[in-house]
């Protein structure tokens, strides 16, 4: 699959000398959804913004099919682009029913056209009834889909999404990734997809870029992520993650919950000290008097039940457990991993084996 997008050494720092973006380099593919993922602060919507035109990289290069955005000498203006940007806010005008809102970026082509793409997505994005409805007689998924079908009228090279699911409800975001992914595949769209949300990021993204303070960390897709973090800082992002600390010996690690599989084995020397990742499903528990832990909290989650368990070291980890459990705090466990699971273990500073 070809490179659309290609940004290169991309710098931007502020007046006070905070630097946002640092050195990064970011490649997206034709007809990809990447999202990027990571905390508020970490220069996700800046590098947004510096794609779009809207603020100004110090130093780097943007190109897009081949042509130059930006670099040393070349500064495309933002409505020359043939981006599409689809904002946290909507911004649908409230005096313009749903058709004319979508109409009003097409305004410039002829009629046939301009209705050609005006009914192509009303139809992509299941609004083809809400056509005369204006913004304040819409759901808030409704307003959404709107500003997606206005944005992909004008048929651009790559959209932009910033925290587009921000003001929605929890319910109703999670119904919205789906039926935004099912858009953007079925029209082809070539995305980049901010949001904090790792969940979000998952559900919607073909690969997910981690970014903090400035860089991009790893880039891959989510399942990889997840499962072969290139860092202990990417681990946490990724999703939950608890840390115990253990020894290599030869293709185990030796914990205080005992000889656990690694992951990457003889990547390190026998007696190693290293910290072992641990996600909140790779150990099950079996309620045991001499059991190598105790659950000292317990946070029902509906679908499944999240216990904290203190180990015979004093160390605290998450464990998923089925909801329908007599598992109580206070009782003694054994821990136990799952079948088949083995483990990321990081020496110090940061390096995964």
């Amino acid at each position: 699959m070809k490179n659309i997008m290609t940004c290169t050494n991309l710098k931007k720092s502020f007046g006070n000398g905070y630097v946002a973006i640092n050195d990064l380099h970011l490649s997206l593919r034709q007809g990809e959804i990447l999202s990027i993922l990571g905390p508020s602060g970490c220069g996700k919507t800046t590098l947004l913004r510096l794609i779009a035109g809207l603020d100004v990289p110090d130093t780097g290069s943007i190109t897009l099919n081949g042509n130059v955005l930006f670099d040393a000498q070349h500064n495309i203006p933002s409505n020359e682009r043939g981006l599409g940007m689809v904002f946290q806010e909507y911004a649908l005008f409230p005096h313009l029913s749903v058709n004319r809102n979508i109409l009003f970026g097409i305004s410039h082509l002829e009629e046939k056209e301009r209705n050609r793409r005006l009914s192509d997505v009303l139809n992509i994005t299941k609004i083809e009834e809400l056509g005369e409805r204006y913004p304040s007689e819409l759901s808030g998924g409704q307003q959404q889909r709107t500003a997606l079908a206005r944005t992909l009228a004008r048929d651009p090279e790559i959209l932009l999404m910033d925290e587009p699911f921000s003001n929605l409800d929890a319910s109703l975001r999670e119904s919205m990734r789906t039926e935004v992914r099912d858009i953007l595949k079925h029209n082809g769209s070539s995305t980049i997809f901010v949001t904090h949300d790792k969940e979000e990021a998952f559900a919607i993204s073909d690969r997910v870029a981690i970014m903090s303070r400035g860089k991009l960390k790893q880039v891959d897709p989510p399942d990889k992520l997840y499962f072969w973090p290139e860092s202990k800082d990417i681990a946490i992002l990724s999703g939950a993650c608890d840390f115990i600390s253990g020894n290599i010996t030869g293709p185990t690690v030796e914990t205080s919950l005992g000889q656990l599989s690694l992951r990457l084995p003889g990547a390190l020397e026998d007696g190693t000290t290293v910290e072992v990742a641990i996600r909140p499903n790779d150990f099950t528990m079996t309620p045991e008097r001499t059991g190598n832990g105790v659950v000292v909290d317990k946070h029902f989650r509906g679908d499944d039940t999240t216990f904290k368990v203190k180990i015979n070291n004093g160390d605290i980890i998450q464990c998923k457990h089925k909801t329908h459990t007599t598992l109580f705090k206070g009782i003694k466990v054994k821990l136990s991993p799952g079948p088949y699971v083995s483990f990321n273990v990081f020496k110090i500073p940061n390096d995964i084996t």
